[in-house]
């Protein structure tokens, strides 16, 4: 099987998933309109039929929702489109391995953020997050950010000016082209391991770890 057949079948279930909420939704809808008009309308000139039909269908509804919310569910983990389950558990652990890593050899920081959907420009939506997080406090200036939008799979990595001030135009060059490779072959987690394993090997030698080096950011994953 290849490695697309899973996600095009996530993505039917994912669509199938939607169409019974929407269903369920308006089943609810109706049935509750029906009881409504049953209880609440004179019957001697209506032919309403027995309460049960509108419980019945009330019961449909129930079901074919909760159908929905778990075809979705199971489709969000393959697809992995929401920030809560772009990583598994385990790659979860494997990324923050690697960014511990990172900063025991410079005294540059590292971050991963994990967008749930991209609204305008990505690099101008990564620069933006970059600042909200607090990426730019850094002493020497000289943190990175992968920047992750998890529904359509897309990345920047970013550094403060303390980078950009030292490196060539190319520096990111190496590192983007791996996390780019990985994820277009569905394999997130090992794309940001081994982008922050070049981003931290390339950054010691600009910035080498101090005896004195404080951990200035938070390492763990933001949302």
């Amino acid at each position: 099987m290849s490695r697309n057949q899973p996600a095009e079948s996530a993505r039917r279930a994912h669509k199938a998933g939607t169409t019974c909420l929407v269903l369920g939704f308006l089943s609810g809808l109706a049935s509750i309109a029906w009881l409504f008009l049953f209880f609440n309308l004179p019957r001697d000139s209506w032919e309403f039929p027995s309460p049960a039909a509108p419980l019945l269908l009330i019961l449909f509804a129930g079901i074919v929702f909760t159908l929905g919310i778990v075809l979705r569910v199971r489709a969000e983990k393959v697809l992995r489109i929401l920030p809560l389950t772009f990583l598994t558990p385990e790659e979860e652990d494997q990324v923050l391995a690697a960014i511990r890593s990172f900063e025991s050899r410079t005294s540059g920081e590292i971050r991963v953020h994990l967008e749930a959907s991209l609204e305008g420009e990505l690099l101008e939506q990564a620069q933006a997050t970059f600042e909200r997080i607090g990426m730019t406090k850094t002493a020497q200036r000289n943190a990175v950010l992968f920047f992750v939008v998890v529904d359509e799979h897309r990345f920047a990595v970013l550094g403060d000016q303390g980078i950009d001030e030292k490196v060539a135009e190319d520096f990111w060059r190496d590192c983007v082209a791996r996390v780019r490779e990985r994820f277009s072959e569905r394999r997130y987690a090992e794309g940001l391991v081994e982008g922050i394993e070049i981003a931290g090997a390339a950054l010691a030698e600009y910035f080498p770890i101090q005896p004195d080096d404080v951990n200035e950011l938070p390492d763990g994953i933001s949302r």
